[in-house]
């Protein structure tokens, strides 16, 4: 939904029916909410929903047009688990991102359309990246639509995801030659 200034704000996704029909204007709830597969990952954890959680709701939703599948329905065929995302990570780090292409396309398509399919799915990937602070914002993702901008780059492979996110070391004010391993063995 869009305010009176046109910013994008989260909408119902099925959220209003936690709030009974009553005078009642607000809800809070400690259940997770949001339609399976589109839920970003820290949002299971602390039930918050940002631009951020939202970005990635909407890569999921680039994924399953560009793909031609949804979040949830597995595969076993080509080893499609029913996790768009995971899925599209492992064949992007396998080298082989355009085979997440909608078969319905029988990969006919010519080399202007294939860079398209592969800009398409990468900008999906990149809205799902598990660290909610390098997703792209809409702008971007509009620009990168539109064909004025280049999709956002991604790792080959997929981030861990970790809650809260870890600052870049340089914030931290430490370097990589002041950190130290300990190797703990059992005996």
């Amino acid at each position: 939904m869009l305010d009176s200034e046109f910013n994008p704000k989260l909408g119902d996704f099925g959220l209003a029916r936690t709030i009974k029909l009553s005078d009642q204007t607000h809800h809070s709830t400690k259940d997770v909410a949001g339609t399976t597969g589109y839920v970003a990952p820290e949002s299971i954890l602390t039930s918050r929903f940002t631009v951020e959680t939202d970005a990635y709701a909407f890569g999921v939703v680039i994924l399953e047009v560009a793909c031609g599948r949804k979040p949830g329905s597995p595969n076993h065929q080509d080893d499609y688990s029913g996790h768009i995302v995971n899925w599209v990570w492992d064949l992007h780090r396998e080298g082989r991102i355009i085979d997440a292409a909608d078969k319905r396309l029988h990969g006919d398509f010519g080399e202007e359309e294939m860079v398209q399919m592969e800009c398409l799915l990468i900008l999906g990937l990149a809205c799902c990246h598990p660290n909610p602070k390098k997703r792209p914002n809409m702008k971007t993702v509009l620009q990168v639509l539109k064909g004025e901008a280049t999709p956002p780059s991604v790792p080959n492979e997929r981030p861990v995801f970790m809650w809260p996110p870890l600052p870049p070391p340089k914030e931290l004010g430490i370097s990589l030659s002041e950190l130290s391993f300990s190797d703990l063995s059992g005996r």
